[in-house]
C-alpha cells in the first residue's frame, strides 16, 4: 500500500488532488454526508469542511449537483437500494451522517423502502466495510415522534406517535439504526421543519405572507417550532462529536415554541409587508388536499399539499423541546426564528423569490 493517500474531489468542472495525510499532527476525518445534494446535506457539508472535516458526499448520477457547485468535495455516486455503491461509499470513513431520505410519496410502502429499507442498507453497509467507524448519525423527523398531546413541547422520552406515512417511515428508520446501537455508534436527530436560504419547501409559507395572507389551520392556539438551517446542522455535528450523544435520539430545533400567527407576523415585520389573518376551515384543507391528490392521479406524482400532510397542518402541538440537548450536548439554538427569518427574506428576496 502506497505510504500517502489521495483523493479526487471535484471543484467546479476541475478535479483537484488533496492529500489527507498532509497534517501529520492529526489525521483528518472524513464525513459521508448522505443526501449532499438537499438543501440541508449541501449547508452541512459546507459548515463541516469549514470545520476541517473531509467530506465526502454520496449522491445519484442524476442528481442535481448546483448546490455543491464549487464546494470541494469527495463525490460518491450511489443509491440506497444498491449495496455495492454504499459499501464503497463508506470504505474509508470515520462518520457517516445519513440525511438522505423520502419526503414525499405515494403511500407508506414507497415511505418505506426508502426511509426504512434504504437506512437498513447503509447500516449494513457500515457494518460491512466501516464497522470502527465513530459514529453514525440518522437524520429523523419530529414527524416521528408525532405532535404533541397537551399543550407542552413533546420529548424525547414521549412514546412517539406518527400520524402520516412519513413518521412511521422516519420512525421505523430510527429503529433500524438504534438496534445497531451494539455494533458500532449510533445517534439519532429529530428536526422539525428546516428553513433556511436556499430551502424551497418552506417558502410558500414566506411567499403566502408576503402575499398579504396570514393563514392558519386548527386551533388558533397551535404550537409549533422549526429550525434554521444551521442551528440543525450545528445539532448534527454535535451528535456526531460528543460522547454523550451514542445511543440516543435528540431534538433540534428553535429554542421558542410560537403560533402560525406569532411566525406570521415576524414574517410581515422582516418583510416589511401588511397581511390579513385568514383562517382556513379543517374541510377546506381536506377538501383541497384531496383535490389535489386527483389532480396528479395521472401523472404518478405526489402533490405538495396532499391528505398525509393536510393531516399535519391541522395537529395542535408541532412543538418539541431541546432541553436534552441543550443538557446532554451544550446545543444552544443561535438562530431564533426573527434572526432566521430576516436571513432568509433577504436571500429569497435576492434571488427574486420573493
Amino acid at each position: 500500500m502506497a505510504s500517502r493517500l489521495f483523493v479526487k474531489r471535484k471543484l467546479a468542472l476541475t478535479e483537484v488532488r488533496i492529500d489527507v495525510n498532509a497534517n501529520n499532527d492529526k489525521k483528518l476525518k472524513t464525513v459521508l454526508v448522505t443526501g449532499a445534494n438537499g438543501f440541508v446535506g449541501a449547508r452541512l457539508c459546507e459548515i463541516l469542511l469549514g470545520r476541517g472535516y473531509l467530506v465526502r458526499a454520496l449522491v445519484r448520477r442524476t442528481s442535481d449537483l448546483f448546490r455543491l457547485e464549487g464546494v470541494p468535495v469527495e463525490l460518491a455516486y450511489g443509491e440506497l437500494n444498491d449495496q455495492a455503491s454504499l459499501e464503497q461509499a463508506v470504505d474509508g470513513v470515520d462518520i457517516v451522517i445519513h440525511s438522505a431520505g423520502r419526503i414525499k410519496a405515494p403511500n407508506l410502502a414507497a415511505y418505506l423502502a426508502a426511509n426504512k429499507q434504504g437506512t437498513t442498507n447503509l447500516l449494513q453497509a457500515v457494518q460491512q466495510a466501516a464497522p470502527d467507524i465513530s459514529r453514525f448519525v440518522y437524520v429523523s423527523s419530529l414527524a416521528a415522534g408525532g405532535p404533541g398531546t397537551t399543550d407542552t413541547p413533546v420529548t424525547e422520552d414521549d412514546p412517539p406517535r406518527p400520524v402520516t406515512p412519513y413518521g412511521a417511515s422516519k420512525l421505523a428508520g430510527e429503529k433500524e439504526t438504534l438496534a445497531r446501537a451494539d455494533r458500532f455508534p449510533v445517534s439519532v436527530v429529530r428536526p422539525p421543519a428546516v428553513y433556511g436560504p436556499e430551502d424551497t419547501q418552506v417558502l410558500g409559507f414566506f411567499r403566502t405572507v408576503c402575499w398579504h395572507i396570514k393563514p392558519y389551520f386548527g386551533p388558533p392556539t397551535a404550537q409549533l417550532r422549526l429550525v434554521y438551517v444551521d442551528d440543525l446542522v450545528e445539532g448534527l455535528i454535535l451528535a456526531a462529536e460528543h460522547q454523550n450523544a451514542v445511543g440516543e435520539v435528540f431534538y433540534i430545533a428553535d429554542n421558542q415554541s410560537r403560533t402560525w400567527l406569532e411566525l406570521e407576523n415576524i414574517i410581515a415585520r422582516e418583510a416589511k409587508v401588511w397581511a390579513v389573518r385568514v383562517r382556513i376551515p379543517r374541510w377546506f384543507v381536506r377538501s383541497l388536499a384531496a383535490v389535489s391528490e386527483a389532480v396528479y392521479k395521472p401523472t404518478g406524482k405526489t402533490p405538495a399539499l396532499n391528505r398525509h400532510k393536510a393531516e399535519d397542518f391541522l395537529q395542535a402541538n408541532w412543538s418539541c423541546s431541546v432541553a436534552k440537548a441543550e443538557r446532554m450536548l451544550g446545543y444552544r439554538c443561535a438562530y431564533p426564528f426573527e434572526k432566521g427569518a430576516a436571513i432568509t427574506i433577504k436571500a429569497y428576496k435576492e434571488k427574486g423569490w420573493l
